[in-house]
């Protein structure tokens, strides 16, 4: 009986750390999308998928930012709108329109690469030298179970 209670005092302790990563994930992206002149997090995560390639698709787009490709186009209607990127039929289908990033969306991809390598650097250096082959270890193995759920 022992043995039980413990095991259900350490799943509750991870449903609450767990429940406190993604709260403070998702205030995260609040704050992101609050910013003056910010992209929120969902255009960025489809920006820099398009920096990793030369051209995509708006389905291909929306998979990498992880959202539906209505709201995939909305973001890109904003993101031509200003100047960040360009959609144009695509050569080899003209069902499917490809998505690219202009000299000045590419700036900005960079600029906010680096800003976010700045903040993860900063957690990093918060960190012991056991805190941080610990979570090297767990973001990888929660990575990969995430994938599974």
């Amino acid at each position: 009986m022992a043995v039980e209670t413990q095991a259900n005092a350490d799943l509750a302790a991870f449903e609450d750390a767990w429940a406190d990563f993604f709260g403070a994930m998702r205030r995260l992206k609040g704050r992101a999308a609050q910013e003056e002149g910010e992209l929120s997090l969902s255009q960025q995560f489809l920006l820099v998928a398009l920096s990793e390639a030369p051209s995509m698709s708006v389905g291909e787009l929306a998979l990498a930012a992880g959202v539906a490709p209505p709201t995939a186009t909305r973001m890109l209607d904003g993101l031509e709108r200003d100047g960040i990127v360009t959609r144009a039929p695509s050569a080899e289908d003209r069902r499917k329109v490809t998505v690219e990033l202009t000299e000045e969306g590419l700036k900005l991809v960079r600029r906010k690469k680096r800003k976010i390598s700045a903040r993860r650097k900063a957690v990093y250096d918060s960190l012991s030298a056991a805190e941080r082959e610990q979570a090297v270890h767990l973001l990888h193995r929660f990575a990969g179970l995430l994938e599974e759920l």
